[in-house]
């Protein structure tokens, strides 16, 4: 095991049963198969290419959260028409990617140490694909949630761009409000928004009211569920190789969201950026 305290986490990196781990504080934030570096059992990673079933031309991609790098070294790999800006607040972190995660030194990947709003506020750059998987120990940095946030991703999306978020909430029930306010904000900015609450389609109502990772893409292109699914089940014309890619459309909920008892995500007065 190694440890190591950085200015924003302790962490760790094991290795079991053939895995690496990598944790901040007591939370599992990134895996990587020993024999094969490209393989992560963390399920919710499998989600966000359903980006490309979204918008297949996707070629420019900005990530949020660089962790072990589990979906920016997939992308890399399966996709070569793809150039890749990883954000990592961290600079123990961004190390122990390339180190211990083998994310590629590679002109295809650039790997940069910023906050994920500071570098779009400070950015000309219009990307395809933005993805926000940051996490301070078992939550996304309030900061990255707001609608002051959420039009600054939309700025910095080319034409028929998608923002992909993988969030830890519940959908219905008694601890729904923060995933509620979230989605009452993001639906206030993009005009298509869908979601997958991880393991919907094996344990529903549980899911739902319990609780776990929900990925969500918000959008302006009308992609009806009907053609959505349907690109899923074909893996995007075949292009997307991750395993069980073409059940996840199960996963995708539709039924209704109660948002009019939640506040919009706003920042808070005099916020600088």
């Amino acid at each position: 095991m190694i440890e190591r305290t950085s200015a924003f986490h302790q962490l760790k990196v094991a290795d079991t049963g053939g895995v690496r781990l990598l944790k901040f504080e007591h939370n599992q934030q990134s895996s990587m198969r020993l024999d094969d570096p490209f393989e992560t059992d963390i399920e919710y990673v499998r989600y966000f290419h359903i980006a490309l079933a979204i918008q297949p031309d996707i070629k420019r991609v900005l990530i949020v959260g660089l962790g072990g790098g589990s979906l920016v070294k997939r992308m890399w790999r399966d996709y070569p028409e793809m150039s890749i800006d990883a954000l990592e607040i961290d600079p123990d972190v961004a190390e122990i990617a390339h180190d211990l995660f083998e994310v590629p030194l590679d002109d295809r990947i650039r790997v940069i140490v910023d906050d994920g709003r500071h570098f779009l506020s400070h950015s000309s750059a219009l990307y395809d694909l933005i993805v926000i998987d940051a996490f301070d120990d078992d939550h996304v940095p309030p900061h990255l949630l707001t609608d002051e946030f959420l039009r600054e991703c939309r700025d910095h999306l080319a034409n028929d761009g998608v923002v992909a978020y993988n969030l830890i909430g519940s959908v219905h029930g008694d601890h729904s409000k923060p995933f509620r306010s979230f989605y009452r904000t993001i639906t206030n900015v993009w005009h298509s928004v869908w979601m997958f609450p991880v393991g919907l389609h094996e344990s529903g109502p549980i899911i739902l009211a319990f609780g776990g990772n929900i990925v969500v893409f918000g959008s302006d292109i009308d992609v009806p569920a009907e053609e959505l699914l349907k690109r899923i089940a074909k893996r995007v014309e075949g292009r997307v190789s991750i395993a069980g890619f073409g059940v996840l459309g199960k996963d995708l909920y539709q039924g209704a969201i109660r948002s009019g008892d939640v506040p919009l995500l706003v920042d808070p007065p005099g916020r600088k950026r």
